[in-house]
């Protein structure tokens, strides 16, 4: 199987305040849903073939919360990598997801934000601490300390 290649973004507003979330995935048996799957994690998703990781990155933040009031794009010299659960793998034909991570500035207001509500219910922006504990994946947090750390974040 293949890995699939993907690209997230820290999105900061003018208030120092990072742009946070909430994903849900229904897991379905039949016609019946048996579990959804709530978590909150920072845009990413999948570069299309013949794209560049940054061209992924407007699309994504496009697509997800609706808007390109974002600038100031820097490209972090870390990311991560994780296996997808088997049932992703055998749906997706993927093992696992490479994400190139990216650093953003947003300039709009939160009513500037028109999320893709099949994809995501929610979003926040919170401070650091805050965005840190609302976090569902320890890959994200890590890169994410990794942030604070490296860019001297407040």
């Amino acid at each position: 199987m293949k890995i699939r290649h993907a690209v997230g973004v820290f999105l900061k507003d003018n208030s120092n305040q990072f742009l946070i979330l909430r994903n849900s995935r229904k897991i379905i048996r039949g016609e019946k849903i048996i579990e959804e799957e709530i978590t909150w994690d920072i845009p990413k998703g999948g570069i299309e073939k013949d794209e560049t990781p940054l061209d992924a990155l407007k699309r994504e933040l496009l697509e997800e919360i609706g808007t390109e009031k974002f600038d100031n794009i820097q490209e972090l010299p870390f990311g991560f990598y994780f296996d997808f659960p088997k049932d992703v793998q055998e749906k997706s034909g993927f093992i696992g997801q490479e994400v190139k991570l990216f650093l953003a500035d947003f300039y709009g207001t939160e009513e500037d934000i028109n999320i893709d509500m099949d994809e995501i219910s929610n979003f926040l922006f919170l401070d650091k601490e805050e965005f840190l504990k609302k976090l569902s994946f320890e890959n994200t947090r890590n890169s994410f300390l990794k942030l604070i750390k490296n860019h001297k974040i407040h």
